[in-house]
């Protein structure tokens, strides 16, 4: 092999590697910057149809290691997953994306060029939503785009996998319009600019065809990133917090809060504390004048449950929700539930979730299909960490299912958002104060979505294209482009055979 040939590929391969990488890091990490994630594999894709299909692999699979870096101290440090767990977490979607590029060149070199588009996103897509059904959509490319409001109205028609195929498209459509000629290239940068114009002229119009409100309600939100306030141990301490939060949340409905939202796992309540806890806030409910959803790690004699208790101002529990999806071994004593809770008010119709349960289709579906109009979460992140990432997943489920959300972390942010996936109103806790809180005027209003009735319709169609790819890379007939010189490691012209008038 010419050295200078090797000396080229291995610089190509080695500038790809650290350009996808380095955007993949800040475009897909728990902090995202939208934009980058439309270019991220931009550069490996450039590459990759002119380098030996072991050198494409080996770029796509670091580029994308380099990029999941971002998760690492999030998975290690903060929710304490185990070094294996954690390290699959890395090298599954490594291997996927690399797949992913492997498949965008094999079709490219064929001369097949709009397969080569389709399936880079399809794969991708197929592969997160196989994750989605089994462990939940946290790492879903979608949730890089909940700053891009119009895009995020895509989720009200195909829910979030068509966000994440859009978003994936891009940089294979870029790549191949770079690499083709003539009437490929016109017809590759006329499809997407189409493509992302529509999306965005259906985002724009939605955003400005809210409809207007015609019920609201003002919600308290109260949480804590103070130590002494995360989890106590003696039961004297727990009443002593416990009594805390009463007063804060006294404090908001003498300002007019209706509602008020406490954080999840406020405090572990068996036995008498448990009754003692209910008789607290049964009376602070009642004086108050306002409903109060407490979350409690509730211990029976026969199980652990994660429960969200709403008490009513007639001094009364009105509903017990229990969290239906644990956090793998943070919550591994803890019994999953299959709740369901919708409350009817004059203000409107409601339901109740929990933290992680946002995560999953359902109960957000559950709760799309029963025309709710606003759901109170209880939660608990991880602070600076991931405050930002886990803490405003949920606003994915508000735009796909049509309501209003108001959820309140402890160690993270207190949000309030409606069903465009707005921020109507924000704060973060912060170590240094004992409890933050936020008072907002939320609106109770179910706005009907395509996704809430046809559900993963995309996610599925998708699913078929990839199958056909699959298929037809298997089946297909090779066009070969290179002459052999593939096999001797050279560097080659990857335009493919193309019309060019």
């Amino acid at each position: 092999m010419d050295s200078r040939l090797s000396t080229r590929f291995v610089i190509a391969a080695l500038a790809a590697t650290l350009l996808s990488g380095v955007a993949l890091y800040f475009g897909a990490g728990l902090h995202p910057h939208w934009w980058l994630t439309w270019v991220a594999a931009l550069p490996v894709l450039l590459v990759a149809p002119s380098l030996p299909w072991v050198w494409a692999l080996l770029t796509a699979f670091a580029a994308s290691i380099l990029g999941t870096l971002s998760f690492w101290k999030y998975l290690r440090s903060d929710i304490h997953m185990p070094l294996g767990a954690a390290l699959l977490t890395l090298l599954v979607p490594a291997a996927a994306f690399a797949l992913a590029v492997l498949m965008f060149r094999s079709f490219f070199r064929r001369g097949q060029v709009w397969l080569a588009v389709l399936a880079f996103p399809s794969l991708l897509v197929g592969y997160q939503y196989v994750i989605e059904l089994i462990l939940g959509s946290f790492g879903n490319t979608a949730y890089t785009q909940l700053n891009n409001l119009p895009v995020l109205q895509l989720a009200t028609l195909t829910g979030m996998w068509g966000i994440a195929f859009l978003v994936m498209l891009f940089a294979p459509a870029v790549a191949a319009a770079l690499l083709s000629r003539g009437a490929t290239r016109r017809r590759l940068v006329l499809m997407l600019a189409g493509v992302v114009a529509g999306v965005l002229a259906y985002g724009a119009w939605r955003l400005r065809a809210t409809p207007p409100v015609s019920q609201t309600v003002v919600v308290g939100l109260v949480s804590t990133q103070y130590p002494d306030n995360i989890f106590p141990s003696t039961d004297a301490q727990k009443m002593q917090l416990l009594q805390k939060y009463a007063a804060q949340a006294s404090a908001l409905a003498d300002r007019g809060a209706k509602f008020v939202v406490l954080p999840e796992m406020t405090v572990l309540a068996s036995g008498s504390l448990s009754d003692e806890t209910d008789r607290l806030f049964e009376k602070t409910a009642r004086d108050a004048g306002a409903k109060m959803l407490l979350g409690v790690i509730h211990v029976t004699s026969n199980a652990a449950y994660n429960e969200a208790r709403l008490y009513s101002p007639a001094g009364a529990i009105e509903a017990i929700y229990r969290k239906r999806h644990l956090v793998p071994s943070l919550e591994a004593r803890t019994t999953p539930a299959s709740d369901i809770s919708v409350l009817d008010r004059p203000e409107g119709r409601m339901g109740l979730a929990i933290c992680r349960d946002m995560d999953y289709p359902d109960p957000a579906r559950v709760y799309g299909k029963d025309k709710v109009g606003l759901l109170l979460v209880p939660a608990w992140d991880q602070g600076a960490v991931d405050r930002w990432w886990h803490g405003h997943m949920a606003l994915m489920r508000g735009v796909e299912y049509g309501y209003s959300i108001v959820r309140s972390a402890k160690v993270g942010f207190l949000t309030v958002s409606d069903d465009r996936g707005r921020v109507l109103a924000e704060a973060s806790t912060m170590p240094t104060v004992p409890f933050t809180t936020l008072l907002a005027t939320v609106p109770v209003r179910h706005d009907w979505t395509l996704y809430q009735t046809l559900g993963d319709w995309f996610a599925w169609l998708n699913m078929v294209l990839l199958c056909s790819l699959v298929l037809f890379a298997f089946l297909g007939k090779r066009k070969p482009t290179t002459n052999g010189r593939e096999e001797r490691g050279e560097l080659i012209d990857a335009a493919p055979v193309t019309n060019t008038r």
